[in-house]
């Protein structure tokens, strides 16, 4: 029987958002392409994601929900399913237990939806993020990272990761990210060396205590079960972190960037997004790269972003690229007040691989975004 959350309510947007989910998880993430699949015809499951804010209603926001409660009772039947939970998961139909577990724990999953947003602090973007951060680090020396949206600030600690691109290797660190690179790579790539980070610090709206196990455990929940390689590296980042303490600041990435950026005294500002500035409404967008344009009036400065531009669009994307799925690696230089403007690559959005593509300044900025 319907309840009556799901009676009052027009679950045509949810159905929708399920049903397109199941070609986006793909081969990727065969469990919740299972889980996205049946869930269409569940009206009692597709009323708790309703309840989620608009802007965070979105299948993984639930799954994050119900992959959180199983981390923290494991005992549950429907952890059966799980490769990261699991030695030996099981291949027959979830749904039924699925099902019920959404109805036992309907209160939790609804409170979690509610007051969650996804939080991917997927640290295989720096194996692309150090791409561009070296060639900056080789012309202007010792750098200060500023991460906006840091989430626990996970992808400030680039020089503390090791690196393999192909057969080329760089970095000391037991954490190991690998990027396939392909494309024509200019002689300086794959760097030799990381770049020197001395001082960094993240700016979030809601930062992750990495000390408060139930933000860490949702930080987990958040990566796809099916990737088990990047739910052990995220641990191992995690026990980084914990050794590191990157700062991590409270606050708006357009309001208070100016304020963070003026914070900095050592090396050169290089702000960092990788996957965050889509969360943002497109005028906040603009206003954002606004933002950047006038801190780059003041000072030098760089950002390098690692974002879709197809979710982006008032990031200023050439025309070509505005409706690019696929992530891209941009440069943007501010020296002397002049600005430099270059996408060096399209890639996987957790960083797997990057094409490289010919860097070519960008001179025609839509005057709205300046």
């Amino acid at each position: 029987m319907m309840t009556p959350a799901a009676e009052a309510s027009d679950l045509s947007h949810e159905r929708k958002l399920m049903a397109d989910f199941v070609s986006v998880a793909g081969r990727r993430a065969p469990l919740y392409a299972r889980f996205a699949a049946g869930l269409v015809d569940q009206p009692d499951v597709l009323a708790i994601l309703a309840q989620a804010p608009r802007g965070s209603r979105l299948p993984v926001t639930l799954f994050a929900a119900i992959h959180s409660l199983l981390l923290a009772d494991p005992s549950e039947p429907l952890t059966a399913w799980y490769p990261n939970l699991t030695d030996t998961p099981r291949g027959d139909d979830p749904l039924p237990t699925l099902v019920e577990f959404c109805r036992c724990h309907r209160s939790e999953l609804t409170g979690l939806v509610r007051t969650r947003v996804p939080q991917t602090n997927e640290i295989g973007r720096s194996a692309v993020l150090v791409l561009a951060l070296a060639g900056i680090a080789a012309k202007v020396g010792t750098l200060s990272q500023i991460d906006i949206g840091a989430s626990a600030g996970l992808n400030l600690l680039t020089d503390r990761y090791r690196y393999r691109w192909g057969k080329h290797s760089v970095g000391v660190g037991e954490i190991e990210l690998a990027c396939r690179l392909t494309g024509a790579l200019p002689p300086a790539l794959p760097p030799t060396e990381l770049p020197s980070i001395v001082q960094r610090v993240g700016l979030d709206r809601d930062p992750v205590d990495i000390t408060d196990p139930d933000q860490v455990r949702w930080l987990e929940a958040c990566v796809w079960p099916d990737q088990a390689d990047r739910f052990v590296r995220l641990r191992a980042a995690l026990d980084e972190a914990l050794v590191v303490r990157p700062e991590l600041v409270a606050g708006d990435a357009v309001a208070d960037l100016a304020a963070m950026v003026s914070r900095l005294d050592a090396g050169h500002p290089v702000i960092t997004t990788s996957w965050v500035l889509n969360y943002l409404p497109v005028p906040q967008q603009s206003a954002f790269w606004k933002q950047l344009n006038e801190i780059g009036q003041r000072q030098d400065v760089s950002w390098v972003a690692y974002e879709a531009p197809e979710l982006t669009s008032g990031l200023a994307w050439p025309t070509s690229l505005g409706q690019q799925s696929l992530s891209a690696l941009r440069v943007v230089r501010w020296r002397n007040g002049a600005r430099d403007d270059q996408v060096l690559g399209l890639g996987h959005p957790h960083g797997y691989w990057l094409e490289w593509v010919e860097g070519s300044a960008l001179t025609t900025i839509a005057t709205q975004h300046l």
